[in-house]
């Protein structure tokens, strides 16, 4: 005997599906050798809730595409079957098209209305519970807001921006050393989230920790700068993708490039 401990065993895929805990369930079917369909569905799925919680839609909708196609693969295979049954692509579309698109929604009771489809899907109900927060918080009603972004917690434990909305309802308080605990929460969860560095950067400096704000306020520019670039790749990407012409003058351009360096080089 080697006196070495065993290996904790995995637990079961299907309960880290019925749990919607994707990430898991995503590592798990690798290492227990599930077949390939099904271990890239997961792996999308987790992409889906990563592009959600970071508010990335045009990413949330690959990563949602990637997830269909890898059902359709194995349509035979039982987890997939039962994976569609939980999460059907055609409704978690449309509820990302639904957060997309009340984000500038002020009414509470047109954005209940509005997000029901969202309130209702595992992978965007936390999303569409922050909203309904944020707007609680921008109307006043900071208790409202708390309990809803509690929900949006209990839905998401790993919803870094919902946890970063409870931090500024405290900075808002003026409880500033209960926000700065927060906002370090946030970044345990997402180590390179801008907001989140902005934030603990504010609220440093209002304790007097005026050095180390500005360090983190100066973090959370860049990284800000990096996501922009980011986001504005992945909305081009889908844009190219949905539009043929987009796709050929793309590929127009490309060999229009070619040739300039073919002559280029041909001339020197």
């Amino acid at each position: 005997m080697s006196g070495l401990p065993e290996a904790p065993a995995l637990p079961p895929v299907r309960e880290l599906v019925a749990a919607g805990d994707w990430r898991r369930a995503a590592i798990t079917a690798r290492l227990a050798g599930e077949a390939a369909p099904v271990q890239e569905a997961l792996g999308a799925l987790d992409g889906v809730q990563d592009a959600v919680r970071a508010r990335r839609y045009p990413s949330a909708r690959r990563a949602l595409g990637e997830y269909r196609r890898a059902l359709d693969d194995a349509p035979g295979e039982p987890l997939l079957a039962a994976l569609r049954a939980q999460v059907p692509p055609d409704e978690v579309l449309a509820a990302l098209n639904a957060l997309e698109g009340s984000q500038k929604e002020t009414d509470p009771a047109a954005l209940q209305q509005r997000l029901s489809g969202a309130l209702a899907q595992p992978l965007t109900r936390a999303e569409a519970l922050n909203m309904q927060g944020i707007l609680h918080a921008v109307r006043g009603e900071a208790d409202d807001a708390r309990r809803v972004l509690d929900e949006a917690r209990l839905a998401d434990p790993g919803h870094y921006r919902a946890l970063t909305n409870l931090g500024n309802l405290d900075m808002e308080a003026g409880r500033f050393a209960q926000a700065e605990a927060t906002y370090r929460e946030v970044l345990r969860i997402n180590p390179d989230y801008d907001g989140g560095h902005h934030n603990l950067g504010v609220a440093l400096r209002r304790q007097g920790k005026v050095a180390e704000g500005v360090r983190s306020i100066r973090r959370g520019q860049r990284l800000a700068m990096k996501r922009s670039k980011d986001d504005t790749d992945a909305e081009m990407k889908e844009r190219f993708a949905a539009s043929p012409a987009l796709r050929h003058l793309r590929w127009g351009l490309l060999a229009g490039l070619g040739l300039i360096a073919y002559l280029a080089l041909r001339g020197g």
